[in-house]
């Protein structure tokens, strides 16, 4: 460092690195055991900076819905078991179960969130070893949700009698 106050104004000095994202966790990297099949290494979510929308994958009935941050309601999550996450957004319901889902809600509280999916064996390998506090997503329903047509509102009430 030299004498001069007015040095560090100045371009003498390299610049500091880069301090790294204390979003999400930097783990070491997986090992993953791929025996020549065309399974992925599953993750249950990924996040992006300054996302417009988050994608909903349901692996199992291979669907996808984007649904924008500026259509989504309240997210209510189970924060005790941490094992919940509902929330509606662009007409639809959408109900995640798993384990570890935190990361998942903050990620969605932020706006950063860039997908979330579920666990399929056939399309996904479990990286080993397993880390007992990454979340984990067993299942994602999503529900349309629209208002009855003026038709519907007679005949449901023709129903009750």
């Amino acid at each position: 460092m030299t004498d001069d106050p007015l040095s560090k104004f100045t371009s003498r000095h390299a610049p500091k690195p880069p301090i790294a994202s204390a979003a999400r966790p930097q783990a070491g990297p997986a090992l993953v055991v791929n025996h020549g099949d065309s399974r992925e290494a599953y993750e249950a979510f990924d996040n992006k900076v300054q996302n417009p929308y988050v994608e909903i994958r349901c692996n199992r009935a291979g669907i996808s819905t984007f649904i924008p941050y500026a259509h989504m309601g309240a997210i209510t999550f189970n924060f005790r078991s941490g094992g919940e996450v509902l929330f509606t957004g662009a007409g639809h319901a959408v109900t995640i179960t798993g384990r570890n889902l935190n990361d998942i809600v903050l990620a969605l509280r932020l706006h950063t969130c860039n997908f979330i999916q579920d666990f399929s064996s056939s399309h996904h390998i479990e990286p080993q070893p397993v880390d007992p506090k990454a979340p984990f997503v067993e299942t994602i329903a999503i529900e349309i949700l629209r208002p009855p047509k003026p038709g519907d509102r007679a005949l449901a009430r023709d129903e009750e009698k």
